[in-house]
């Protein structure tokens, strides 16, 4: 009996998603002015660190092993490469598979937390933030670098918010609409950070970093 059309696209489509994609991420992901955007906020990080989205292990070598103590690697697609890359940095590594939107630790448990391009693809961003704000300390400090959504020009806005949809199967659940800042202010963050295009105007280019802290929600 011949395969059915459907099967044939399923198991292309696990191929792509399970052996295609994480290469083509990897790849991306280091490209020079991705690289740039880490290095202005990972060697912030000190302490226990949280790593949300850790993937490959990209940000190990921004890290300062003088001041971090530890750092915890949360992705659902754990990369093998990760372990390697933090060895390498002579990081002490911690790996979690597990989705960000329900972290494994306790409250108040880290100093610091990081997270470079990753909440553009996780499914629940607000509640994954959540997470991130109950388990920092109230005197921590999350750390991001982040791609999203355009305020201006217009047209650039109107076409990420256009093409989302489909850009979502073959960019690993990225979103290219997301408010960054206004995501994490809404899960009670105090945000402090710049955001903008830095090399010319296109619809995957526009970058938001910085840091936040812990906002008192008792009053």
């Amino acid at each position: 009996m011949k395969s059915k059309p459907t099967s044939k696209i399923s198991n292309l489509k696990s191929i792509y998603d399970n052996k295609v994609l994480p290469v083509l991420i990897d790849k991306v992901c280091a490209l020079k002015i991705v690289s740039e955007q880490r290095a202005l906020v990972v060697p912030k990080a000190h302490g226990i660190v949280l790593e949300v989205g850790v993937g490959s292990g990209l940000n190990a070598e921004f890290y300062n092993p003088q001041t971090v103590k530890q750092v915890i690697g949360v992705d659902p697609h754990l990369h093998p490469l990760a372990r390697e890359r933090f060895a390498s940095a002579g990081i002490d590594f911690i790996s979690e598979p597990l989705s960000a939107e329900i972290l494994p630790l306790e409250d108040n448990s880290v100093d610091s937390v990081v997270m470079t391009f990753t909440l553009c693809s996780i499914p629940n961003p607000i509640q994954a933030l959540t997470e991130m704000r109950r388990v920092l300390k109230p005197t921590g400090t999350l750390y991001y670098a982040e791609h999203g959504l355009a305020p201006q020009p217009k047209w650039a806005r109107k076409i990420q918010q256009l093409i989302t949809p489909a850009w979502k199967p073959i960019a690993g659940g990225c979103h290219l609409d997301r408010n960054i800042e206004q995501l994490i202010a809404q899960a009670g963050f105090e945000v402090s950070g710049q955001q903008g295009f830095t090399q010319g105007v296109n619809i995957v280019g526009y970058y938001y970093w910085g840091e936040a802290t812990p906002r008192d929600l008792s009053s």
